[in-house]
């Protein structure tokens, strides 16, 4: 037995007596660098441009969250025009702007007068403001499909803080709208 102990040993002394070989440095095959700063290193991120502080999923891309929205923005007309001054140019703008790449929204274009002139003379000219601000909307690249109207005459969507007769289009918005979710603390990142 102890012969057998002796030499088990020695077998296993000699198996360890070689010289281990040089160093070889190996090269980083993987990218392990997070260039978006989303948590994802760059080797497993499928969406680079992730934008800053957003939520991700396991693959680097933004998680995104419909949100309902109902909102008006009146633009206003000088008295029996129906031409869009330069402050109402520059609204319809930023409306167009706050619905872009948002097709799950519809807009309704509301035509008003004032109370003043005839009730048809008015309806005419409710339908001509509509249909500038209309024309403005589709030349900034509004989807026409998204597009609905109506006059003062026959609407019930007008808000209750947007009653009355005036010389302007209400524009309401009404759907969901998709939103990038943000982070609400980062706790790796100290510059947050």
């Amino acid at each position: 037995m102890k012969k057998i102990a002796l030499l088990s040993a020695a077998l296993l002394l000699t198996a360890c007596a070689t010289e281990p070989g040089p160093y070889e440095q190996k090269l980083q095959s993987n990218d392990l660098l997070d260039q978006d700063q989303d948590g994802v290193i760059n080797e497993r991120d499928k969406c680079a441009d992730t934008p800053l502080k957003a939520v991700t999923d396991n693959d680097g891309c933004a998680l995104e969250k419909n949100i309902s929205t109902t909102r008006g923005v009146v633009i206003n007309f000088e008295f029996d025009k129906h031409v869009l001054t330069t402050d109402a140019k520059q609204k319809v703008a930023e409306f167009a702007r706050s619905i872009e790449n948002s097709p799950l929204l519809s807009v309704i274009l509301i035509g008003d007068t004032s109370k003043k002139g005839a009730l048809e003379y008015n309806r005419k000219l409710a339908l001509k403001r509509i249909e500038t601000v209309k024309s403005a909307l589709l030349a900034l690249n509004v989807n026409e499909d998204q597009i609905s109207q109506q006059t003062f005459i026959e609407t019930k969507k007008i808000p209750p803080e947007l009653q009355g007769r005036e010389t302007r289009v209400i524009a309401l918005v009404e759907g969901e709208q998709s939103r990038v979710m943000q982070m609400q603390f980062d706790v790796y990142n100290s510059t947050i």
